[in-house]
């Protein structure tokens, strides 16, 4: 049986990694004994996988891994949430625990867009905030400029780092910008091709003139994750009886 299990990371928890969080639901999961599936071979390990990470610092309120169950085993979704959050630390708490079809493609594969929100920690008209975004949005184009350093060959056969300078029209990627009290909601595109970062949006407001919404002048949250249809990832799954 294959489970969907949507979380919250927040607090000090949203400091941790993602590798990091993975070691700690699998000890999460021993400590609950809830009947995870093991993979087979001579290093067995839990079966689960995560949608996709979320950015150091940022805190996640509508989180997903998804598990395998044990054939054969059952627990309810009410005694599974119990067994979950009676083991969690401060900063983590299990939302649900959803059993979704055998052949469901994995979180980090069905997600396309996500909602975030930037919380400011000066106080902020909402004004202020609409003016900046209106004329974010008036522009004809957003263009973001990446810059990576990728190895490649010299003529001599040798490895030398270059840098590769790339410019991407973010706009459309866009869906939704709107002015919070004291914050901005923005739902953005998450797909493998066009990730849109939310820090990278508040980076232009600031250009905008938003003086708060400067790195480190706000928190950031990720609210939900959608796929391709509009819906989020846990409207695929039904409670376990």
């Amino acid at each position: 049986m294959k489970v969907r299990i949507k979380f919250e990371k927040t607090d000090q928890m949203r400091f941790i990694g993602h590798l990091d969080l993975m070691r700690y639901f699998q000890k999460a999961m021993r400590r609950a004994d809830i009947p995870i599936k093991y993979s087979e071979g001579f290093s067995p390990h839990q079966i689960m996988s995560f949608g996709a990470p979320l950015s150091m610092g940022v805190s996640g309120l509508g989180e997903y891994m998804d598990i395998e169950l044990k054939e054969a085993s059952h627990i309810s979704s009410k005694e599974a949430l119990e067994r979950l959050n009676a083991v969690m630390c401060t900063g983590m708490k299990v939302k649900k625990f959803l059993q979704i079809p055998d052949d469901s493609k994995p979180a980090m594969a069905l997600m396309d867009t996500a909602d975030f929100k930037a919380e400011f920690k000066e106080s902020v008209s909402q004004d202020e905030i609409k003016k900046a975004i209106d004329k974010l949005l008036s522009r004809e184009s957003i263009l973001l400029t990446k810059i990576s350093k990728k190895k490649k060959k010299n003529e001599y056969g040798k490895f030398v780092e270059v840098e590769t300078t790339s410019v991407t029209d973010i706009k459309p990627y866009i869906y939704k910008l709107e002015a919070l009290e004291n914050g901005v909601f923005m739902h953005l595109s998450q797909g493998s091709t066009n990730n849109i970062k939310p820090a990278f949006v508040m980076d232009f407001l600031a250009e905008e003139g938003l003086e708060n919404a400067k790195r480190n002048e706000y928190y950031l949250y990720r609210l939900d994750m959608y796929t391709d249809e509009g819906k989020a990832l846990d409207e695929y799954g039904c409670e376990i009886i």
